[in-house]
């Protein structure tokens, strides 16, 4: 009986050390939330009108979104995210955004992944950084 449980416990000990136990993805949850949260910010515009810029920045935030979802699942939607000053002026809530999305940016890049999630998210991230930073410009 003893060498059984040798047997097994070596096994269990070498599947934990593999990778056999879950990845934590903390940091991924907590993108996920900076990330809805700055979606939020650029969802309605003062004018109610959004631009190719803010459309454009809200796919590549949802693209973002969806990747690390893959991996990293928290159970939330959307609209779950801290609530907003929607009392902000326009150019005010693009800026909020951008801080956002730098922050998730920082969060995806100091996961250990390596299936290929952290850099697609990277890019998404990047572009959606991209047309808000246009956005900004447009608002100026």
């Amino acid at each position: 009986m003893r060498p059984l449980f040798l047997a097994v416990s070596a096994v269990l000990l070498v599947l934990a050390s593999s990778g056999g136990a879950k990845a934590d993805y903390g940091a991924y949850r907590d993108a996920l939330n900076q990330l809805r949260t700055a979606r939020a910010y650029i969802e309605h515009p003062d004018s109610g009108v959004l631009h190719d810029q803010e459309k454009t920045a809200m796919e590549e935030i949802d693209a973002a979104i969806n990747e690390l979802e893959s991996v990293a699942n928290d159970g939330r939607g959307p609209g779950d995210h801290p609530p907003i000053d929607t009392r902000k002026r326009w150019i005010a809530r693009l800026n909020e955004a951008a801080k956002l999305l730098g922050k998730a940016h920082d969060n995806v890049a100091r996961e250990n992944d390596s299936s290929g999630v952290r850099e697609r998210a990277i890019q998404h991230i990047a572009q959606a950084s991209k047309y808000i930073q246009q956005a900004i410009a447009l608002e100026q």
